[in-house]
């Protein structure tokens, strides 16, 4: 289960870059929980200061490295709407190394014919990795819109290493 926590637009929050085997992340998070995950050094959040990650932080960042669902609190500055939170849940749910179509969440979601705005709520997804819409794929199995400047390329990457780590469990 997704666990959200609405946080003030003037809360305080924190950065760092953290190292896995695909390359480097930016992890923005509050004393409440994780704000935003990404590629890149977003333009939004440069004035943040950098910090080194709390410990819980650092526990969720191997947890997913090494297979695990990872259960730590997500930050919004407003509450999602109904059937995004459903999205969410779902993607969240879906098991490490394996993919659902966008036509499936949605249906899982509540709304069969909602596969496109499945699509719109992944690519504003702010917790990518921890809720991986890089598991969310094509009706016909293909890697479709995957942020950041390696796009397709970091989900193929990611759904590889997660097959393999299963296989290797």
């Amino acid at each position: 289960m997704v666990k959200l926590k609405v946080i003030p637009e003037n809360t305080q929050l924190a950065k760092c870059c953290l190292s896995s085997s695909l390359g480097t992340w930016w992890v923005v998070w509050s004393d409440e929980g994780i704000v935003r995950t990404t590629t890149t050094n977003d333009e939004r959040f440069r004035s943040i200061q950098e910090s080194n990650p709390p410990d819980w932080l650092k526990c969720a960042w191997r947890d997913f490295w090494n297979g695990h669902k990872v259960d730590v609190v997500f930050c919004a500055y407003k509450k999602p709407q109904p059937f995004t939170m459903k999205v969410y849940e779902t993607v969240y749910s879906i098991p490490f190394g394996s993919t659902l179509t966008y036509k499936e969440v949605a249906y899982l979601a509540g709304n069969v014919r909602a596969s496109r705005a499945v699509g719109t709520i992944m690519r504003s997804n702010p917790w990518a990795l921890f809720v991986p819409c890089h598991r969310v794929v094509g009706s016909d199995g293909s890697m479709r819109g995957y942020g950041g400047p390696e796009g397709i390329e970091l989900k193929k990457a990611l759904l590889a290493f997660e097959r393999t780590l299963r296989l290797d469990n």
